[in-house]
């Protein structure tokens, strides 16, 4: 393929491919700036003329739907729509935002207040895909983007061209083709008989809604019916109670037959309004998140730090927590726990080792950062000192100096203390959590055995009764640059956790949490601000809820001096001025208006402070706020 298209959409990266066409990343090189758009090429996998005539004759199809729904803001608008060198091709806006399967998370199941106001998104624009007789026939979570700009959902990809099979040779001996279009768990049956309806979308809408409720796949059948067979809400009321007003839109939306659903999506939209002013009018006197008065109000906690284990303000990343409390039981198990500094890995592992408390074990916990420097000047001296810190933990009596006797080596005596005298003393399992354990990268020599020791330990357990009882969390920041043998790494065995940021839902949990009552643009507004950094996300929701400053007045002051994050951004600043040559990567980073590869060193100390976030391998600020502050300062 060229690089250079219709002579001025400049190819950047691929974005993506299916049967029938490959997606591309471009800039348009004609107009100011460059601005960033989506190429679509046709590109059919097959060489059999009626087949590509039909995938012709839907790529076009797809060209003229998106020119008559183009107005619309929550559609991307069609830029170009060309052939050359025999190949077509579509040009659309790039929408910034992430897609909606990643907001709904299998497991997780999501406040009704979210389900509702992401119906409503959804419903107005096909509302409008409706009014023009426009059937979209895949509507699935990712082909919905959550807009970074202003967290609206944009819906996409109207080529319907899913899958376009030839069958040869039939009764009359000729070829037939078959276009199935659509997605198994959101295609109702008519759709699957190849007579879709304007109501096949309201299914699909639907299913959407039961999967953010319920936590449960569509396309695995995991929803549950009832005994006709049929969706409904009541199915599934034991795990996801749902209200009795939206049960009964939810439930029309996803009827069987298609005669029986919402015609169209401005009749379902027209429904979900009259049920949200017969709530609103109901709760007109009643604070939103406090059902009755006897319900004293969210006591709000000052963001630093670990959150405990006590607080309502820790937000769950499933499946995270479940596969670490999961693990935590197994014998000899390993759990490796990696994120920027501020993210909350040192909650997760308080959490994790509770876990392993209220199952009988014996937990310790040790923070690097506490040694003092002298303990790292040789083997011998770190080692004691991490013996008689773990003993302390776990109160038992120090025994140095009975256990640390004759010729063997450091790491002998250790893993001596460890089998004669602990595992003696405790008869229980041993949750041992190793916190900032970046503190001794900073010292390869004692790194390589003490890493090496642990790795061994670890092998031990595997097949001898005492070393099953010692289960390991080890808590880091940055890349594992130490030079380790990858048969004496910790690093590359056990349960590895990197510890993502909040999603959209999370944020609005958090939101909920600190009662706050916002829309899906507002969040939308703050995530484009901070990313989902739980600590910047809880800092600003913190200084909201005590009626410090509004959501206006925090974007505009959160990238500067006067702002809340003043502290943490000089820390940044200064830790980047350490480093020339990270300097020069973050400067490139924050002036570039799309992902961009730098070398893979800086990329990753980049990510380890938290400042950048992958796509590809190319990276970008994790949010405006440090783009703003460094692009001022840098």
């Amino acid at each position: 393929m060229e690089n250079v298209l219709a002579g001025h959409y400049q190819i950047v990266k691929p974005l993506g491919s299916g049967g029938f066409g490959q997606t591309f990343l471009a800039r348009d090189n004609h107009l100011p700036g460059n601005p960033l758009c989506v190429v679509k090429q046709l590109k059919p996998r097959v060489n059999d003329a009626a087949t590509l005539e039909v995938a012709k004759r839907l790529f076009d199809r797809e060209a003229q739907t998106l020119y008559k729904l183009g107005s619309h803001d929550q559609i991307p608008h069609l830029l170009a729509h060309f052939e050359q060198n025999e190949e077509f091709y579509l040009v659309q806006d790039f929408i910034e935002g992430q897609l909606l399967n990643q907001e709904l998370i299998p497991g997780q199941q999501l406040m009704e207040t979210y389900v509702i106001e992401l119906l409503q998104d959804i419903l107005q624009v096909l509302s409008f895909v409706h009014q023009h007789q426009v059937i979209h026939r895949d509507i699935k979570p990712a082909n919905l983007i959550r807009r970074s700009q202003d967290g609206k959902i944009v819906l996409i990809d109207f080529g319907a061209v899913k899958e376009v099979s030839s069958q040869v040779g039939n009764s009359w001996g000729k070829t037939s083709l078959t276009v199935a279009v659509g997605s198994p768990g959101y295609m109702p049956s008519e759709q699957l008989a190849f007579r879709p309806h304007l109501s096949s979308d309201i299914y699909a809408v639907g299913m959407i809604c039961l999967k953010a409720l319920t936590g449960l796949s569509p396309r695995e059948q995991e929803i549950p019916t009832n005994s006709c067979g049929e969706y409904c809400c009541a199915a599934f009321q034991d795990i996801a109670p749902v209200s009795p007003g939206l049960a009964i839109i939810l439930d029309k939306m996803v009827r069987y037959d298609y005669r029986h659903r919402y015609a169209t999506a401005t009749e379902a939209l027209q429904a979900l309004e009259q049920l949200q002013s017969k709530t609103q009018v109901s709760h007109a006197t009643t604070t939103i998140f406090t059902p009755n008065a006897s319900v004293p109000p969210t006591i709000l906690e000052q963001p630093e730090g670990q959150v405990s284990l006590d607080s309502p303000f820790y937000i769950e990343r499933p499946p995270i927590e479940a596969d670490c409390y999961e693990t935590i039981v197994q014998p000899a198990a390993l759990i490796r726990v990696k994120a920027p500094r501020q993210m909350g890995k040192s909650s997760l592992m308080s959490r994790i080792l509770h876990q392993a408390q209220q199952s009988g074990y014996r937990m310790a916990s040790l923070n690097f950062q506490l040694a003092e420097a002298e303990f790292f000047t040789n083997l011998d001296l770190f080692l004691q000192w991490f013996c008689a810190s773990i003993v302390d933990e776990l109160d038992l009596e120090d025994q140095l100096e009975k256990y640390w006797q004759g010729p063997l080596g450091s790491k002998n005596k250790c893993t001596k203390y460890f089998q004669r005298y602990l595992f003696t003393q405790i008869p229980n399992p041993i949750a041992l959590g190793l916190d900032e354990v970046d503190q001794i990268f900073q010292y390869p020599a004692i790194a390589t055995e003490f890493f090496g020791l642990l790795r061994s330990w670890h092998e031990r357990g595997k097949n001898e009764a005492v070393w099953k009882k010692l289960r390991l969390v080890i808590v880091h920041s940055k890349e594992v640059y130490i030079p380790l043998n990858i048969n004496q790494s910790p690093f590359n065995v056990g349960l590895p956790i990197e510890l993502p940021e909040l999603n959209q839902p999370q944020v609005q949990e958090l939101l909920s949490r600190h009662q706050l009552d916002w829309t899906n643009s507002q969040v939308g507004q703050l995530m484009v601000m901070l990313g989902g950094h739980p600590y910047l996300v809880r800092v600003a929701l913190y200084q909201i809820a005590r009626g410090r400053m509004t959501l206006e007045q925090l974007l505009a002051i959160a990238p500067t001096e006067e702002g809340p994050y003043s502290d943490h951004l000089r820390r940044h600043l200064l830790n980047l001025e350490e480093d020339p040559t990270l300097v020069a990567a973050a400067k490139e980073v924050v002036a570039a208006d799309s992902p961009i590869e730098i070398k893979t060193a800086e990329a990753f100390k980049l990510r380890s402070m938290g400042l950048v976030k992958f796509q590809g391998n190319a990276v970008m600020p994790l949010c405006n706020l440090y783009r703003e502050y460094f692009c001022d300062r840098l």
